[in-house]
């Protein structure tokens, strides 16, 4: 009997899904003129009326979900009065405490508040209402999306962005940013009370008396915010999604022309404060709003380096007050911040992969910044991993990054200007800069912290050398690898040492170069040399035991020597493929690279080294 219940349930829901088609119709109508037909109706109304009385009593056994609501399995006396009243009760509204189902007609006052429900159908004019009373209001609305278009309708733009902006001049501003296929087209707009002055042309640069591309001029279409959202709501977007102080609201029209109206709670992003706390100030007209929803106009952009720092202050890249970075100094400062950002995650790297030892207080880490000139970067890389690890610490309880720099240069004014900022900062303990030349200076002794590396320790952990010209970077690398430094990172300046080695020997060859276009053209000559260079430093390092990576640090339009080396100590022996490689490349162009003549006998060794290994093998 249960199962002949779930279906005679399952044929029944079936049916009454669409009571109205033409089937149903022409059903109703043979069953009308034709007596005989009914039988079968009326034996299956008997079967149902005993069917649900038999579910009531297995109810506590077998408890069924829903209960047929088939006006046909219902007693007389408690029938609903049409079936639109039974679609519209529910199994928990309509089963009764003897199992039979009851359903009575919507209250004026249930009807009439549908329309404020969380979610459902609306008229779209109604829905409307509601969205422009939170666009024309900015201590409500955070940010409003429209996309999509409605039914029948062509909106003028792709997408539609709406949120209130607080501007240095002029107060809080209703923004709206229209969308088309290329590009985005931003105005802002008084909000009611407010005074509303002309609008500057970004395009042209004027203000007020120009004209648009519909002939009038700049103030008279200048609209306030009620008439922005209005604009904004006759243009038949399809899809609204409004983010207040109060609630997520997103409206989508139906092809119907309603609203599907759709409310949850706040995005916890928005509830950033109740409207009844610190005002933004006066906008102009005596309208004061709340901060909490807001946003400024001019966002702050996440810096590694803030220009408050101390050390910044001092080499003169920020401003006195450390409010701001200079102008004259921003691409420097760009440069120091994208370094420093790479040795930050390239020293996390090698301390992950078990390269570069966790220093402690007795072994700090050595960091040496060959050719450091002003100490931008020693001093960013030195404030800024110790900062770093400071506040690891104060949260993690984690063991600080004890370090100690040295920083290198030619010139004796960098040095007596560097070591007075250093003591002025109070780090002249861990930051010591010596005079000398990147090839012949001493480093080891002026590290305040004794080490012995006769163990096959390295004695520098650190090597930084930020532009060091022509073959001062080779100087750099081949110090790196004699001190088996776990990491290296250089950014080469200009290659000139390579070029003209390239010259003479396609002088002296017979048949010229190996490739003449590339060398006929002095611009393209000047190229192959920046990338010839670079790559033979690069594969020296990889013959002497280092994995290295070639990539571009920063944006050409801070700096044209934007090539980025890092090399890790692997001490992983090379193939003779890649001795191959290196020879074929040599006698290709009949030169041999600034580096590999520095570093000649640690290549004559490890090349002997994977001879012997592979004749192992």
């Amino acid at each position: 009997m249960i199962v002949s219940t779930e279906l005679a349930q399952t044929h029944f829901s079936e049916k009454l899904r669409n009571p109205s088609s033409l089937e149903s119709r022409n059903r109703r109508n043979a069953r009308r003129h034709n007596p005989s037909a009914r039988r079968p109706a009326v034996a299956m109304q008997a079967s149902l009326a005993l069917a649900a009385r038999f579910g009531t009593c297995v109810a506590g056994t077998f408890p069924l979900k829903r209960a047929c609501r088939h006006p046909g399995a219902l007693t007389p006396g408690r029938r609903p009065p049409s079936r639109r009243a039974a679609f519209a009760s529910t199994a928990d509204d309509s089963v009764g405490g003897g199992g039979s189902a009851s359903a009575t007609k919507a209250s004026p006052e249930d009807t009439e508040g549908v329309s404020k429900r969380k979610g459902g159908k609306r008229d779209l004019a109604e829905a409307y209402g509601d969205i422009r009373a939170i666009l024309t209001d900015p201590t409500r609305l955070v940010r409003a999306v429209a996309s999509g278009k409605a039914r029948g309708a062509t909106p003028r733009w792709r997408r539609l962005e709406m949120r209130p902006v607080l501007l240095k001049k002029g107060g809080v501003k209703l923004q709206v940013v229209k969308y088309d296929e290329r590009q985005a087209f931003t105005s802002n707009h008084a909000y009611a009370g407010e005074q509303r002055g002309a609008r500057r042309d970004r395009r042209s640069g004027r203000r007020g008396g120009g004209k648009s591309d519909t002939g009038t001029s700049e103030s008279a279409i200048k609209a306030d915010a009620s008439e922005a959202a209005e604009e904004a709501l006759a243009l038949g977007f399809g899809s609204w999604r409004v983010e207040s102080v109060d609630a997520v609201t997103q409206v989508r029209v139906t092809k119907s022309g309603e609203a599907q109206w759709h409310q949850t709670g706040q995005l916890l992003a928005n509830a950033r404060g109740s409207r009844s706390g610190s005002d933004s100030g006066n906008s102009g007209s005596g309208m004061r709003v709340a901060v909490a929803n807001v946003a400024s106009h001019d966002r702050e952009k996440p810096r590694l380096l803030s220009p408050s720092d101390p050390f910044l202050r001092a080499v003169g890249v920020s401003s006195a007050d450390g409010s701001s970075i200079k102008a004259s100094r921003r691409d420097k400062y760009k440069q120091v911040e994208e370094f420093v950002k790479l040795v930050k995650l390239a020293v996390e790297e090698a301390q992950t992969g078990g390269h570069l030892a966790t220093p402690s207080r007795a072994a700090p880490a050595r960091l040496v910044d060959l050719g450091c000139g002003n100490a931008y970067l020693t001093f960013g890389a030195f404030a800024h991993l110790s900062a770093e690890r400071g506040a690891a610490r104060e949260l993690e309880e984690a063991t600080p990054f004890h370090m100690e720099v040295v920083g290198v240069d030619i010139k004796r004014q960098s040095r007596e200007t560097n070591t007075r900022v250093a003591l002025d900062l109070g780090w002249d303990a861990s930051c010591v800069f010596v005079e000398g030349t990147i090839a012949d200076a001493e480093v080891a002794g002026a590290f305040a912290t004794a080490r012995e590396t006769s163990e096959g320790r390295s004695a520098v952990d650190v090597v930084l050398a930020l532009h060091a010209c022509d073959t001062a970077t080779d100087e750099a690398l081949a110090r790196a690898v004699r001190w088996r430094a776990p990491l290296t990172l250089v950014a080469p300046c200009c290659h000139h040492d390579l070029q003209v080695r390239m010259k003479r020997a396609a002088k002296a060859a017979e048949a010229g170069p190996p490739h003449p276009p590339l060398a006929r053209h002095g611009i393209l000559r000047e190229r192959l040399g920046d990338v010839l260079t670079d790559a033979f430093r690069a594969h020296v390092l990889r013959l002497l035991g280092h994995r290295v990576d070639v990539t571009e640090w920063i944006g050409g339009e801070h700096t044209p020597r934007n090539t980025m080396i890092k090399a890790v100590r692997t001490n992983q022996r090379a193939t003779r493929a890649l001795w191959a490689e290196y020879d074929a490349l040599v006698e290709d162009w009949g030169v041999t690279p600034r580096l590999a003549e520095m570093l000649a006998p640690e290549l004559e060794e490890a090349r002997a080294e994977a001879m012997r290994a592979e004749e192992t093998v």
